[in-house]
C-alpha cells in the first residue's frame, strides 16, 4: 500500500477509523471523512500517531446529501490524482424515517446514493478499487427491490436498512461489470458485527423483531469488535489476490459468498444504476442552491 492514496468514509471511529488505521499503517495515503469536525480533529491525530506518518488527512463532510458528495469528490481530486481505492464505509440506520435536503429517504442517501455519487473518482484510475461495505442485512428485503424506494407507504428502520443496501450491492455489480478489462474492481463487503456508534443508536424500535429479547442482542453486539469487522475491507482494498476480483460479494471472514438472487439479477443491476444516475441528476447543483 505504500505509496496508494485511499478515501475512506465514514472513518472518524468504529470499522471505518480501523480500516484507515490499518492501511495508513501499511504506508498508504489516508484521507477519512466525518460530519464532525471535532471528532475528525481527534481521529487524525491519533491515525497520525499510530501510522507514524503525517500523511493522514480529515475532510468534513455531509454524505447525506448529493451535494457534500458531490463537493467531497472535488476536494479529494485536488488533494489526490489519481485515487487508487475507495472505500464507501459511511452508513447510517435510523429508528424513524427521515428526509435529507434533496428530499429523499435519508437511509437512501447515506447507503445508497452517496456511494454512487463519489464511484467517479476511480473511472479512469487504474489498477485502482473500489470497497463498497454492505451488510448481512441486505438478505432480510425480499420484495421488489424497486418497491416503495421513498420509505413512504411503511417505515421500519431495519428494513430500510436492508432495502438501502440490497441497492448498494446491485449498483456495484452493475459497476463491476461497466469496469471489466479497466483495471478497476468494485466489490462489496459485509463487515460483520461491531460495536460502533451506530450500533449503539440502534433500539427496539429500530428493530422491532429483537424487541423482546433486546437485552441480549446488547450483549452480544457489545462483544463484537469493530477492529475485527475491519478486516475484510482491508484485505479487499490491500490485497494483490483481491485486486483480481471484481463483482463479488464477501463476507466478514474476507471470503466470497453467493448473494441472493435479488442481488445477482442482472436486470435489477441495470435497473438500479439507471434509478442511481436519474436520482443523482434530479438533485440541485451547487450554484442552484447557493
Amino acid at each position: 500500500m505504500k505509496g496508494k492514496s485511499v478515501l475512506i468514509t465514514g472513518a472518524t471511529s468504529g470499522i471505518g477509523f480501523h480500516t484507515a488505521r490499518a492501511l495508513a499503517s501499511m504506508g498508504a495515503r489516508v484521507l477519512v471523512t466525518g460530519r464532525d469536525e471535532a471528532r475528525g480533529r481527534a481521529a487524525l491525530d491519533r491515525l497520525r500517531l499510530e501510522a507514524r506518518h503525517d500523511r493522514v488527512a480529515f475532510l468534513a463532510v455531509d454524505h447525506s446529501t448529493i451535494g457534500g458528495n458531490r463537493d467531497l469528490a472535488e476536494r479529494v481530486l485536488q488533494r489526490v490524482d489519481p485515487l487508487d481505492v475507495l472505500v464507501n464505509n459511511v452508513g447510517a440506520i435510523h429508528a424513524r424515517r427521515q428526509e435529507t435536503e434533496d428530499g429523499y429517504d435519508a437511509t437512501l442517501a447515506m447507503n445508497f446514493l452517496g456511494p454512487f455519487v463519489l464511484m467517479p473518482l476511480l473511472l479512469e484510475s487504474a489498477p485502482a478499487c473500489v470497497v463498497n461495505v454492505v451488510s448481512s442485512a441486505y438478505s432480510m428485503w425480499k420484495r421488489d427491490p424497486f418497491e416503495d424506494l421513498a420509505a413512504k407507504q411503511r417505515y421500519v428502520g431495519i428494513e430500510a436498512y436492508a432495502h438501502s443496501k440490497l441497492l448498494n450491492i446491485l449498483w456495484t455489480f452493475a459497476l463491476a461489470r461497466r469496469l471489466e478489462g479497466s483495471g478497476v474492481v468494485a466489490n462489496a463487503v459485509n463487515p460483520g458485527m461491531a460495536w460502533t456508534n451506530q450500533t449503539r443508536a440502534m433500539t427496539p424500535e429500530t428493530v422491532p423483531a429483537w424487541r423482546l429479547f433486546w437485552p441480549l442482542v446488547r450483549l452480544v453486539q457489545r462483544r463484537a469488535s469493530a477492529e475485527a469487522a475491519a478486516k475484510s475491507s482491508v484485505y479487499l482494498a490491500s490485497s494483490e489476490k483481491a485486486s483480481s476480483v471484481s463483482g463479488a460479494y464477501f463476507e466478514s471472514n474476507a471470503k466470497p459468498r453467493r448473494p441472493t438472487e435479488l442481488a445477482l439479477d442482472v436486470g435489477n443491476q441495470e435497473r438500479i444504476w439507471d434509478l442511481a444516475k436519474s436520482l443523482v441528476a434530479r438533485a440541485p447543483t451547487r450554484e442552484a442552491r447557493r
